[in-house]
């Protein structure tokens, strides 16, 4: 057993890998996945919206075209999972301009 924990130890370190230090498990700023089963933007209404600065202005004509919520996300914003046909998401950059609109 001691030979055992002598041969690991090498593998045993907190140097990082260099392999790995060029990638991240994380998406990029800007990347996002659609949640499963989300419809895009071109099917829940909303498109015109994606590459404009996000205003509250832009909140009523969304609720007017059936949705009862318009939720606002950032990008890497914890979100709830919950598929709900009424929402209408609004994925916002840092910079708070809409990169994607989604039903859900």
């Amino acid at each position: 057993m001691f030979t055992l924990l002598i041969l690991g130890a090498p593998l045993m370190t907190n140097v990082p890998d260099q392999q790995a230090q060029g990638r991240s498990r994380l998406a990029p700023p800007g990347a996002h996945r659609r949640l499963a089963g989300a419809a895009p933007a071109a099917s829940c209404g909303g498109a015109e919206l994606v590459g404009k600065k996000w205003t509250e202005e832009m909140r009523a004509p969304l609720l007017s075209g059936g949705h009862r919520e318009v939720r606002l996300l950032r990008v890497g914003q914890p979100r709830t999972m919950d598929l709900r046909e009424d929402r209408l998401n609004v994925i916002l950059d840092s910079a708070g301009q809409v990169i994607e609109i989604t039903c859900g």
